[in-house]
């Protein structure tokens, strides 16, 4: 195999190269709490249901879409580009692309450099703004490290790896039958949200709280669910 060319990077387009991968991250976060959500909400009504619910299979065909479509998005999220180009060269925006850059020590003093400056003209606030730059990256780096821990950290980005590979790119003529089950993608989720929201917060000073668009998502889902399963209406 030929050796991949090195590519480097100067501080600048290392900053760049976060600029632009940030908005794409959190496009795709906000999408994979809007669909947890809704399937949190389906499945906490499921021991309210009759026992021969009209259309059981119709509604596990959503719930696995749902599966199928939170998968796709968190494949993204955790994708770590094609392993034949340097890693300086990957035209792919996803955390494990933007954790090396955040890592590093010069992506580090560019931040927190920048950060003084995020209201422009005001220096009152300048300390803080860079202390605030400074505790975001060590909460980036914490929740990714926490990726990997329990039983559905590792374990879950391998089984999405395979699931991945084997059914949503392609079609792979294997003996490989593998999804992964909603506590890995749900867990992946989560750790997603906690990296994104602080990473938003080192780059660009934006602190707009997935929890709580997680919450509104999440009361949509119940008075969409609680009305198609129950017959509620909300208000009624």
């Amino acid at each position: 195999m030929a050796k991949k060319k090195k590519v480097l990077l100067s501080n600048a387009d290392a900053i760049a190269r976060l600029d632009m991968m940030i908005p794409i991250l959190y496009r795709n976060i906000v999408n994979a709490i809007r669909i947890e959500a809704t399937m949190e909400a389906g499945n906490a009504l499921i021991p309210n249901l009759p026992n021969a619910l009209p259309g059981a299979l119709a509604f596990n065909a959503i719930m696995q879409s749902l599966a199928f479509d939170l998968a796709m998005h968190l494949a993204r999220l955790y994708d770590v580009g094609n392993r034949n180009r340097h890693v300086n060269s990957r035209d792919v925006a996803s955390i494990p692309l933007t954790i090396r850059l955040l890592r590093q020590k010069r992506c580090q003093r560019e931040l927190r450099a920048r950060a003084r400056n995020w209201i422009p003209g005001s220096r009152s606030y300048a300390d803080q703004f860079e202390r605030d730059c400074a505790n975001a990256l060590e909460r980036v780096s914490a929740s990714y490290s926490e990726t990997f821990k329990g039983q559905f950290g590792r374990g879950g980005l391998k089984t999405l790896k395979a699931f991945r590979d084997t059914f949503m790119a392609h079609s792979l003529m294997t003996d490989v039958d593998v999804k992964p089950i909603y506590n890995q993608l749900f867990r992946l989720t989560d750790c997603a949200k906690a990296f994104v929201e602080n990473a938003r917060i080192a780059v660009s000073g934006d602190n707009s709280s997935l929890d709580e668009q997680e919450r509104i998502f999440l009361d949509q889902g119940n008075d969409f669910w609680r009305m198609a399963l129950l017959g509620e209406r909300h208000g009624a």
